[in-house]
């Protein structure tokens, strides 16, 4: 399964950032313009108002004490501003530019973040004027991706697009999430994981149709938690489902009618209603169409972190 980039970024430093500055094409402030390109410049706080009259007593002396704690943490703030910035103008300077910036790449805590940093790197290599750099850049950050089966492609001139692998998994992990805030459907996934973790021994058709009977129930078990439904099985909770399109509620119809009608999977059936038994390729792809259908029926799962990851 394709994994976030946050997961590993610790690693990030030691993979991509030391081989590029040792690399024959870095140039000796490769640092400091990565800097200056990618770390916001420290902000001074804004001033505050002026106390008003009735902080003060007839001495002068400030007496409110709100005040006073306003005007403390304010200079506070203020000499911690003054701190960072004296990191920020020596980093600048190149005495400590290599250690800056990997402090700043260690503080990126969220996907999205850390995306942005290996993006904006490759526009402020542009700076240097040296192609050799570039591809240098590219492909450690190629060879980083796909070392550790990141969720995204490399696309030109310099993208990371997340690719469906990645997007399966963050919705596997998203729904994880879900499931675990309910006992029964906890259950109900480790079940479907366990049936799962079986066809490793042997994908015989038991097995597959045993896993897919799990997947179903799970799927059954979470559509019957949307606002709104009421029905008892899958194929009538279609019609009460927050659905685009007429054709998307035929689509879980009819695979809740598979589940239903074909021999040994949820019902004894009859024979001849089967075409012919299934394989691995009809596993496959009936487990993936019953996982696409899965954000229609998982509620409060986060589909713009399924995309975005986290």
């Amino acid at each position: 399964m394709a994994g976030n980039l946050i997961a590993v970024w610790s690693r990030v430093w030691g993979e991509v950032w030391a081989p590029l500055k040792k690399s024959e094409a870095a140039p000796e402030d490769l640092f400091v313009e990565l800097v200056r390109a990618l770390v916001p410049e420290p902000k001074r706080p804004e001033p505050l108002p002026p106390p008003p009259a009735e902080a003060f007593n007839a001495s002068g002396e400030l007496v409110d004490e709100a005040v006073a704690i306003a005007i403390a943490s304010h200079e506070k703030l203020v000499q911690e501003y003054q701190k960072a910035r004296d990191r920020y103008e020596t980093a600048l300077s190149g005495e400590t530019s290599r250690s800056y910036f990997r402090g700043f790449l260690l503080s990126a805590g969220k996907e999205g973040m850390a995306v942005k940093i290996l993006e904006d790197s490759w526009l402020a290599l542009e700076i240097f004027e040296d192609e050799r750099l570039k591809q240098r850049y590219r492909a450690l950050v190629s060879s980083f991706l796909s070392k550790y089966n990141i969720r995204y492609e490399l696309r030109d001139p310099f993208m990371l697009s997340v690719n469906l692998s990645g997007v399966f998994s963050q919705l596997m992990s998203e729904t994880r999430v879900i499931v675990g805030q309910d006992p029964h459907l906890c259950e109900l996934f480790d079940e479907f994981e366990e049936a799962l973790a079986d066809l490793r021994q042997s994908r015989t058709p038991a097995r597959m149709k045993n896993c897919l009977l799990r997947q179903f129930n799970l799927l059954e078990a979470l559509a019957a938690r949307c606002p709104g439904v009421t029905a008892n099985t899958l194929g009538t909770m279609c019609n009460q489902l927050d659905l685009p399109h007429e054709t998307i509620r035929e689509v879980g119809k009819k695979l809740y009618g598979f589940r239903c009608g074909y021999p040994g999977l949820a019902h004894p059936g009859t024979p001849h209603s089967a075409l012919r038994p299934i394989s691995i390729k009809d596993f496959v792809s009936l487990s993936l169409m019953l996982a696409a259908f899965t954000p229609y029926v998982a509620n409060g799962l986060d589909a713009e972190r399924c995309y975005a990851g986290n």
